[in-house]
């Protein structure tokens, strides 16, 4: 068993032994990723729901001038997927590549969907993961229309500041929708 998907099952309380016991057994697929590969390609389809296990990944897409615009992290205790391959199955509109070898178990959504049918905690589970997510990339949106550089920094700091020393400059940078040089400017202006 999985120490840490149990552990992050746990989390929010939801779930309880027998549910957790249920869902655990499905999270079967492992996976390893060396540094910059990739989990997920442009127009790629891809089914499975991934637990971060250790390591990291970051979501991009790239621009019609070829730039590469990182839209969020996966790390460890994380869920990551496409939702639009995922719930939709379509193609993938975003990259999943690792940013450091990164060990990742998955549950199939073929697996998953019966268990949420049948079960009403595992149910309320994903439920509650889907809103997690929802709102997060809705109060990022709202960051990025609202908030001055050094603000969306900030903000950046106090909710993943322990990814600074694991990510590179220039993807924090992308991510916070900055060139790399602005955020060198406001890293100097703190130190």
């Amino acid at each position: 068993m999985n120490l840490a998907l149990s552990n992050f099952l746990f989390e929010n309380k939801i779930l309880r032994t027998e549910s957790a016991a249920i869902l655990l057994r499905f999270w079967n697929k492992d996976k390893m990723l060396k540094a910059r590969e990739l989990l997920l390609g442009f127009q790629q389809k891809d089914s499975n729901l991934y637990f971060v296990k250790k390591g990291c990944v970051r979501l991009f897409v790239v621009d019609k001038n070829g730039e590469q615009i990182n839209l969020g992290f996966g790390y460890e205790n994380s869920l990551i997927t496409c939702f639009q391959t995922f719930i939709e199955g379509k193609p993938s509109l975003i990259s999943i590549e690792s940013i450091v070898d990164t060990e990742l178990v998955a549950i199939a959504k073929e697996d998953l969907m019966p268990l949420i049918r049948s079960n009403p905690e595992i149910a309320l589970w994903y439920q509650s993961m889907l809103e997690l997510t929802l709102t997060g990339h809705i109060q990022r949106q709202v960051e990025l229309l609202t908030l001055k550089p050094k603000e969306r920094y900030d903000v950046f700091l106090k909710r993943s500041g322990h990814l600074l020393n694991r990510i590179p400059l220039k993807y924090i940078a992308s991510y916070l929708m900055m060139k790399p040089e602005t955020l060198s400017r406001i890293r100097a202006r703190i130190s």
